[in-house]
């Protein structure tokens, strides 16, 4: 009987394998650096490009949203990679250029600030003190209060943010220091960023035209990002009643056709994250492209694929669970 190690490592090893090869046919995938930027500068470009068209080309608002959304998860898949430190790893200046740009791209939690939570994610995954999960939804049960957390954050996250707080003793949110504090200005940005929506649609119907403008050119487009990747991300992690570190019942495939709506705007999240628990060093691109070997080694050890029974079980891994 394959013991838990034995199930990582034979996944660990095909994602490696295929990644070899993957860099070998490729030798220009060597330039990590270089591809680093030239998405974050693209993904830039693409949101300038469709306010620019918006605003002088007549692009409609809902081309301009989609096209700000599909920009903006690139920003942020580059963002987690940034987290992980796989580009400029000697140029932490450079590192904070460029996820400055994320943060302004995105008008969401900042950077520093999600890379805490992240690594804390990765440290206790599942968890009940998985904090940056369960600011997304994990192990919700009221549906209506994961679709707000999703979709709209600056009214669900306060309401999972007091729980999930209480679950979690040894985090910190502010590290005692309050939100008035000098130190504190990227929290203060956040607090502006996160209630854009209330006060640019306010302003927006009191007659302010660049209210309107902004909602349309990034407010809009990152609530319809953030809210597919959440969706997805919330629901391709179990919760609750997981070993601790135990990475084969961290996560489910999630690839179903019906489901591929919320995937665009997450770039394929759903499918692909999961590689991410067992290789964590690997750029979200290179994941992308060992999908399928990665797919099979992780179906030959039991993954679970497609599992929707999680949305009634509130993300418990066992099947008779009652959320």
């Amino acid at each position: 009987m394959q013991t838990c190690a034995d199930r990582v490592r034979h996944v660990h090893k095909a994602v490696l394998a295929a990644e070899a090869s993957l860099r070998e046919a490729h030798p220009w995938l060597r330039h990590q650096d270089a591809i680093g930027l030239l998405l974050w500068l693209g993904g830039l470009a693409g949101i300038g490009t469709a306010a620019w068209a918006y605003l002088y080309a007549g692009l409609p608002v809902w081309a301009t949203i989609v096209a700000v959304a599909l920009s903006a998860s690139i920003l942020h898949e580059l963002e987690h990679d940034l987290i992980h430190n796989l580009y400029f790893k000697s140029r932490v200046w450079f590192q904070d250029t460029m996820l400055t740009g994320i943060w302004l791209g995105k008008v969401s939690l900042n950077p520093w600030t999600r890379r805490v939570l992240h690594l804390r994610h990765h440290r206790i995954s599942g968890q009940v003190g998985d904090v940056e999960e369960r600011l997304i939804g994990l192990g919700e049960r009221n549906l209506l209060l994961r679709f707000a957390v999703a979709y709209l954050p600056f009214i669900g996250v306060p309401i999972v943010l007091v729980q999930a707080i209480q679950d979690a003793p040894d985090w910190a949110p502010l590290d005692q220091v309050p939100l008035w504090h000098y130190k504190r200005w990227r929290q203060r940005l956040d607090l502006v960023f996160g209630t854009a929506p209330i006060w640019l649609t306010v302003l927006a119907f009191s007659g302010h035209a660049w209210a309107v403008d902004l909602l349309v050119i990034l407010v809009l487009p990152n609530m319809l990002r953030h809210g597919c990747i959440a969706m997805v991300s919330s629901y391709c992690h179990y919760y609750g009643d997981i070993a601790l570190h135990d990475v084969t019942v961290q996560n489910q495939i999630l690839r179903h056709w019906s489901l591929l709506p919320l995937q665009l705007f997450a770039f394929n999240f759903g499918a692909t994250h999961i590689i991410h628990h067992y290789v964590v060093q690997q750029p979200f691109y290179i994941r992308q492209w060992v999908r399928k070997p990665a797919w099979q080694a992780l179906e030959e050890i039991g993954t679970r694929v497609d599992d929707f029974g999680v949305v009634a079980r509130a993300n418990r891994y066992t099947i008779q669970a009652k959320p």
